[in-house]
């Protein structure tokens, strides 16, 4: 196999062969960080971060970087912050969503006295249009689209909406 320096510098100037050299010899890295970011797309904004890295390392100025330890450590380093910042904004989205147990909730949401009473006194803590957003997608199954005809506002209106509710529920079972 051809080193490291060469495969670079050939891969910038597009040759694919060399880029697919380059991305074989790295997948076992992209597949342990793809594993823990544990989300659909992982494996391919790692692999978009390999090839923009190929593109930058800069071979022609940095001598340290003409040979195969130096290019791999920039690679490592540089597909391992890509990781981070990944796994960062990837646990940002996960903690503003919410999920709701819809086993609780069962055929009818209603199941009990005591389950009707505490959904009713939740709810009846929140704003009426919050409220009425609320029961109808969860209680009702109203899709957001559905919803936001029906009200005639946009979808975002309800999806934000939605989200104030919840947010102010959590507050509220805090």
């Amino acid at each position: 196999m051809e080193d490291l320096c060469k495969l670079i510098i050939n891969s910038k100037m597009h040759n694919e062969s060399s880029t697919l050299a380059i991305l074989d010899k790295f997948s076992p890295l992209i597949n342990k960080y793809s594993r823990k970011l544990a989300y659909d797309g992982a494996h391919t904004d790692l692999v978009i971060c390999l090839l923009e890295t190929i593109e930058s390392i800069p071979v022609y100025t940095n001598k340290n970087l003409r040979n195969d330890a130096g290019i791999i450590a920039y690679i490592n380093t540089s597909i391992k912050h890509k990781y981070i910042i990944l796994s960062k904004k990837n646990c940002k989205i996960t903690n503003s969503e919410t999920e709701l147990n819809t086993d609780f909730f069962g055929e009818n949401p209603y199941n009990s006295v005591d389950d009707k009473l505490f959904i009713q006194e939740i709810l009846d803590k929140l704003p009426a249009f919050q409220k009425d957003v609320i029961k109808k997608i969860y209680i009702n199954n109203i899709a957001e689209n559905d919803l936001a005809k029906q009200l005639r506002v946009s979808r975002q209106a309800i999806n934000r909406t939605k989200n104030r509710a919840l947010n102010n529920l959590r507050k509220f079972l805090n």
